[in-house]
């Protein structure tokens, strides 16, 4: 068991990094290799177990990597990038988001043939990029400083929104639970109200209390890091125990609230912090890569590989060109986006 553990994670860490720094050096997108990698050491060659060799802590694990992603994602979304950036981020998270809903549903049913309830779920999932997928993918391309603005904000607001819409799709198929004689919606409700409100006021208190601190040198150079992690997986579990997935919404808008604080200092500290992202999201792909099953893999049918293509070419194009109608983004960057 301690061998197999071992072996699992120097696959992890060491290949994750080994594939991060060979793209490097042949100049294409890390997440090519790194998949690549959790494929041959995963279902090809069996080397890498991720369910079997780190057991049920593999999910609470993610989740944390996950958490401390979207919150450095969070400390690069600066409210004055936003106004430079006009009407397309607003339109991208607030309008898009429902739109891709919508016609992810309709493609899973019609398409995929799937029925209603897993068609919602698969729709309410796709409408996320992924900050994990994104932002590195945004340091690799180095495009227009407003297209990739788009980009970025869409991906790291909708995370968390995303994640949230897909438990309340589950929630309301598997059906809620409530006291005898309460309102199935009045619940649902109040358990959403509760876990985003939980977490909103974690993640902007947590980020007065740094920042109370941080002023008035009450924390050591050495410290603020550390603090910044703990605070941001604290912001992250605690929600948690309210609704299922509002923790993304505690550790985003901790960072959010962090990066507008503008803090001094606060630069040199995103550093180390991005080279903790590298690692965790090399660490991420590989992982879930080599939890691929093969026998699943062999059940793809034309049905699926016609949602894939429709999901890629037409509903995500489609919902970004709807939800930026008459918008102040030029046609080339509406293409682009979608």
């Amino acid at each position: 068991m301690e061998h197999g553990l071992t072996t699992a994670v120097l696959c992890v860490v060491g290949g994750g990094i080994a594939a991060q720094v060979l793209a490097a050096r042949l100049r294409i997108p890390a997440i090519v290799l790194l998949l690549g990698f959790g494929f041959l050491v995963g279902p090809m060659l069996g080397l890498l177990h991720p369910t079997r060799d780190f057991g049920e802590n593999l999910r609470p694990l993610i989740g944390l990597a996950v958490a401390i992603v979207v919150f450095e994602g969070g400390l690069a979304l600066d409210f004055r990038e936003l106004r430079a950036s006009g009407e397309g981020v607003l339109r991208l998270t607030a309008f898009a988001l429902p739109v891709n809903f919508v016609l992810g549903t309709v493609a899973a049913h019609l398409v995929g043939g799937m029925m209603w309830g897993p068609a919602a779920v698969f729709g309410a999932i796709l409408v996320v990029t992924g900050p994990t997928v994104i932002l590195p993918l945004l340091r690799h391309a180095r495009l227009e400083r407003r297209s990739a603005a788009f980009l970025k904000w869409e991906a790291i607001i909708n995370d968390p929104v995303g994640a949230i819409l897909t438990a309340v799709v589950i929630e309301i198929l598997v059906g809620v639970p409530h006291q005898a004689g309460e309102n199935p919606v009045v619940a649902l409700t109040l358990h959403l109200a509760e876990g985003v409100m939980v977490a909103v006021a974690l993640g902007v208190g947590s980020a007065f209390l740094v920042a109370w601190a941080f002023r008035r040198d009450l924390v050591s150079e050495t410290l603020k890091t550390p603090v910044l992690l703990a605070l941001a997986l604290i912001a992250y579990v605690v929600p948690n125990l309210f609704m299922h997935e509002a923790g993304l919404i505690g550790a985003t808008v901790f960072g959010i609230a962090l990066a507008n604080r503008h803090l001094p200092g606060i630069a040199e500290l995103r550093r180390f912090k991005e080279a903790l992202v590298v690692l965790l999201v090399s660490c991420l792909f590989v992982v879930l890569t080599a939890d691929l099953d093969l026998g699943v893999l062999g059940k793809l049918s034309l049905p699926i590989i016609g949602l894939t293509a429709a999901i890629v070419f037409l509903v995500r194009p489609a919902a970004t060109w709807l939800a930026t109608l008459n918008s102040d983004l030029s046609r080339r960057e509406r293409i682009f986006v979608g």
